[in-house]
């Protein structure tokens, strides 16, 4: 009797017992203190294992934890890591290897690093996608919009005035901008330098957005920002390059393998720059960063280029360190411990604090570095060097200036082909729709904001190209395009300082500035390797001087089924105005 009673008692304690260690797995204070869900999550999972009687109370232990903690530590599995840390960290490691297996380990990283870009890309507007698709009502979208934005393409420098901007996007507009391939925004930069006094950054792949870009693949876009007062270390690249000035003044020097040129730089100074020729750059201002887009055209691999620095410490190396001492010491004629000291084999304490692409350096070295410098103003007074904005302007009125540099012109843009423009857009005035016969233009804004609505088929909704795709899905994408051929959707972009906007030949279009701020954008026109450049035209089709003025009267009643005289009305209404009209004034004639 004693012992069937004893055995009740231990049979209720157990019980006892076990719901107790139930309602700690759901919720144990002593723990809450901990940030990472994971731990917390396995040691409640420990606690089951340890302190429960048999599988299905183990199980319902278990249960009980992931339902607590597993969910969140899920999410935060699955939350991408920053590429640009993962590029970084790869490239160190490369550092570790023998010199020789460097690049190659360099070339892995980077290849990496563009295919998880593009993989975050694709997942953003697959998300963007889905919540346009699920959510009904429009804060609910904006919401679902901003989730998706945070989870894939969260970025640390976002400013409030661009989060704020965001917030007030329309529906349309935020549909619109999401499935817009031509719209580069400024965080589709990656930084290869970016450092304490400057940045080197990289505009992704024109053709990851979209096929239709894949004529101007070969060609790789970039900006250098250097600070008041900084040294950019030369450096040579395996590409054609235009340097195009857009803030600051400076000092460019480079040498081919018959002189040196050296040129002071200020906005709208464009300078063509060989393949091969070694490039150094100072930043003369004490208080405005130098900036300058920079077009690349690589001569190894279209699409792919590499900078290579015979003076640098870590990061960069001098490319000289690659070569075996057995070469270096006859070829300069001096022992390795001096070798080492000048390419950096040694650490001094001097060369440890100007570590990096870009050297802090003092005004007089700055003055020294411009005393040769000549400033290029017309387009024929230097070899290599012109300023854009001395020359005439194409168009001009009181709302807008337009400047255009062609290789049929310019001699300095011959060897990349390449036709550089500048446009200046007063505030609430519009650049008239137009289109370019043979030129994809990329545009970089450069001061201001406004907007630009561009006509486009209705391609289809692909955000990436990738070379190897299936041959299926290639057939039902042109199937798609032939039953869509003739209709068009507008493509409005939101534009500011930094973003990037890409406008296929032939796509008409129109800018449009602010009605607070003027709008400054610089253009590249790019052509594909079988295309004159000397045989773009740019057709306009409003304003004085459009198209459809000449077409013949019966042309003109045939296409639109209306008398010509209705037609001749709306299209020669403005005879004053040509190529820039203003907002202001239309409303006001309303």
């Amino acid at each position: 009797m004693v012992r069937n009673k004893s055995a009740c008692v231990v049979l209720l304690f157990s019980l006892f017992l076990s719901f107790g260690l139930l309602c700690s797995a759901k919720d144990f204070p002593g723990r809450r203190g901990d940030d990472d869900p994971s731990k917390r999550y396995e040691d409640c999972r420990r606690r089951c294992e340890w302190d429960t009687r048999g599988q299905k109370e183990q199980q319902q232990c278990e249960e009980s934890c992931k339902s607590q903690y597993g969910e969140k530590d899920q999410q935060q599995r699955h939350r991408p890591e920053d590429p640009q840390r993962r590029y970084e960290e790869c490239k160190q490691e490369c550092r570790q290897q023998e010199e020789r297996q460097q690049p190659q380990c360099q070339q892995r990283c980077l290849k990496r690093f563009e295919q998880e870009q593009q993989q975050s890309q694709r997942q953003f507007q697959e998300c963007q996608q889905h919540c346009h698709q699920q959510e009904q009502r429009p804060e609910k979208k904006q919401q679902c919009v901003r989730e998706c934005r945070e989870k894939y393409q969260e970025n640390p420098w976002r400013g409030e005035r661009e989060e704020e901007a965001e917030e007030e996007e329309t529906e349309e507009g935020e549909q619109e901008q999401s499935h817009n391939p031509f719209h580069f925004h400024r965080r589709s930069f990656q930084s290869r330098f970016r450092e304490e006094h400057g940045n080197f950054r990289v505009l992704q792949r024109f053709a990851s957005r979209h096929p239709i870009l894949r004529g101007i693949n070969e060609f790789r876009l970039s900006i250098l920002e250097a600070n008041p007062n900084t040294f950019v270390l030369p450096h040579h690249c395996d590409a054609e390059k235009i340097y195009l000035v857009t803030n600051g003044r400076g000092t460019l020097t480079f040498l081919t393998h018959e002189n040196k040129e050296s040129y002071n730089i200020v906005p709208g100074v464009v300078v063509s720059v060989p393949a091969g020729s070694t490039v150094y750059l100072a930043n003369q201002d004490n208080k405005e960063k130098l900036i300058i887009a920079v077009l690349h055209r690589p001569v190894n691999n279209p699409g792919q280029f590499e900078e290579f620095f015979p003076a640098g410490s870590q990061r960069p190396q001098s490319y000289l360190r690659a070569f075996s001492r057995e070469i270096l010491e006859p070829a300069f004629n001096t022992r390795s411990e001096q070798l080492d000291e000048l390419f950096g084999g040694r650490q001094s304490r001097r060369r440890q604090q100007g570590q990096g692409m870009f050297r802090k350096a003092s005004q007089e070295q700055i003055r020294a570095l411009s005393q040769e410098a000549t400033s290029p103003r017309e387009k024929s007074g230097e070899r290599f060097a012109f300023n854009l904005l001395s020359q005439t302007p194409r168009y001009s009125n009181q709302n807008g200036r337009f400047f255009e540099a062609c290789p049929r012109e310019f001699r300095q843009l011959r060897d990349i082909n390449v036709t550089v423009s500048a446009l200046q857009l007063n505030q609430g005035s519009i650049f008239v729709p137009h289109y370019n016969s043979k030129a994809t233009f990329v545009i970089l804004v450069t001061e201001g904001n406004g907007y630009a609505e561009m006509v486009s088929p209705h391609l289809p909704r692909q955000s990436s190209y990738e070379e190897e795709e299936e041959q299926e899905e290639e057939q039902e994408q042109e199937q798609e395009e032939e039953r869509r051929s003739g209709q068009y959707r507008k493509i409005r972009s939101r534009l500011s300082r930094g973003d990037i906007f890409v406008v296929p030949a032939n796509f008409p279009v129109t800018f449009v500035a602010s009605q607070n701020q003027n709008l400054r954008m610089t253009g590249f026109g790019l052509y594909n390797q079988n295309i004159n450049p000397d045989h773009n035209q740019r057709i306009f089709v409003a304003g004085k001087i459009n198209h459809v003025r000449q077409w013949d009267s019966q042309a003109k009643e045939l296409a639109f089924g209306v008398s010509s005289r209705l037609v001749d009305e709306i299209f020669n209404n403005n005879p004053q105005e040509s190529y820039f009209v203003s907002r202001q004034r239309q409303r006001a004639s309303e």
